[in-house]
């Protein structure tokens, strides 16, 4: 019997949470689930899986944390409205059944986004 059953959470901390909430609220369009002053604030993604920020920090948060992979359903239309807010992206990825782009936030974390294509 497996002890894990599925993806919960994943949180990233942050140096700035206006930022942060502007970002995955106003930007990525995700609906806040709760939110405690400056000290974390989470969003349903959907799937049953959650996404959070913690800690605003008086420093950058390390590099190399957490990662997490977002799914859409039009993955070149998601492109556009982020590069039309000036988000950083990547170059999307054809990996033989879905294709992929790198996201960063405002404190640099890194994000994937995914999109499942038919063979």
């Amino acid at each position: 019997m497996p002890h894990i059953e599925a993806m919960d959470t994943v949180i990233y901390e942050t140096a700035n949470m206006k930022a942060s909430v502007a970002f995955y609220e106003g930007v990525l369009g995700l609906t806040l689930k709760q939110q405690h002053g400056i000290d974390y604030a989470e969003y349903d993604v959907g799937g049953g899986v959650d996404l959070a920020v913690q800690g605003e920090l008086a420093r950058k948060p390390e590099q190399g944390g957490a990662t997490a992979v977002l799914r859409t359903a039009d993955l070149a239309a998601l492109r556009e409205h982020l590069t039309a807010h000036e988000v950083k992206c990547g170059v999307i990825d054809d990996m033989g059944g879905a294709l992929v782009m790198q996201v960063e936030d405002p404190d640099m974390n890194r994000l994937f986004v995914i999109e499942h294509v038919a063979g």
